[in-house]
């Protein structure tokens, strides 16, 4: 797998400052970036929006949303007009993201909408597409987890109620401290890509929040317990993926946290008192 493309450094101004124009007459290079951003985010929904057969978790699609937003919010001003070529990698991160996801797909439709947000986001940055968005790396592929054995399936019935909401919630903990290490290493990585990996796993913790909230865990098989497992199965690959193409520590060990608290979401005993 090729290496990960660095994000080119924001080039130093010691330009003497120009006055700021009237608000009501904005720049020639701000409407030009906003017209840009505003197609971006429109060919990013159209590529998130494809009807795609993924094989496990169609987080693509999310990622691809994501980039949208950022988009559609820079074109509305939202972000200060010299930070438009981070913006723009930051857009590209989520692009890069959702070509890393496992086993989800990419039809014909998604890949030219994709190309032709790419374009503009290359005229942003004035860098060429394959510099910023990958073009030739393939997507890892994730292993189909068996299936529970009749043997696995009367050893699930043997927790009772509260110890299910204890292995949930220990399990919970690790994510939470996981999605800690990320949000604080996101300031400091200078990776948009760390970025779109922070947002979606702090997504992940919110569902899991709200279904221990709800008091509905059901068993290791069925309920919420297996559907935080599989949260953290693609937060794992993910991240984990992206670990090993930037031979990154830190997200190697946002990966082990995520790990523990799976093994623990899928009925580790050893963390029951």
């Amino acid at each position: 797998m090729n290496a990960v493309l660095e994000k080119p450094p924001v080039k130093a101004r010691g330009r003497k400052a120009a006055p700021a124009p009237p608000a009501s007459a904005p720049t020639r290079l701000a409407s030009a970036a906003a017209t840009l951003f505003a197609e971006v985010g429109d060919f990013l929904a159209q590529a998130s929006a494809t009807d795609e057969p993924h094989g496990f978790s169609g987080d693509s699609d999310r990622l691809l949303s994501i980039g949208a937003m950022i988009a559609l919010d820079a074109a509305k001003g939202k972000y200060s007009n010299t930070n438009a070529e981070n913006t723009a990698y930051d857009v590209a991160a989520c692009i890069n993201a959702a070509r890393l996801v496992p086993d989800d797909t990419e039809s014909v439709e998604r890949t030219i909408n994709i190309h032709c947000a790419s374009e503009r986001l290359a005229a942003i940055t004035g860098s060429a597409i394959h510099q910023i968005i990958f073009t030739d790396v393939p997507r890892p592929t994730r292993d189909p987890a068996p299936a529970p054995s009749a043997e696995a399936a009367i050893s699930h019935k043997r927790f009772t109620e509260e110890q299910l909401k204890e292995l949930y919630w220990r399990a919970y903990v690790f994510m939470d401290c996981a999605s800690s290490v990320l949000f604080h290493y996101a300031e400091h990585a200078d990776d948009s890509a760390v970025f779109a990996m922070r947002d979606l796993l702090d997504v992940y913790l919110k569902e899991a929040k709200r279904r221990f909230d709800d008091e509905k865990l059901g068993d290791l098989v069925s309920g919420d317990m297996p559907d935080l497992s599989c949260d953290l199965d693609r937060a794992i690959a993910l991240i984990g993926s992206y670990a090993t193409n930037t031979d990154d520590g830190v997200l190697h060990g946002v990966e082990h946290l995520l790990s523990s608290a799976k093994r623990i979401a899928d009925g580790d005993e050893g963390v029951l008192g």
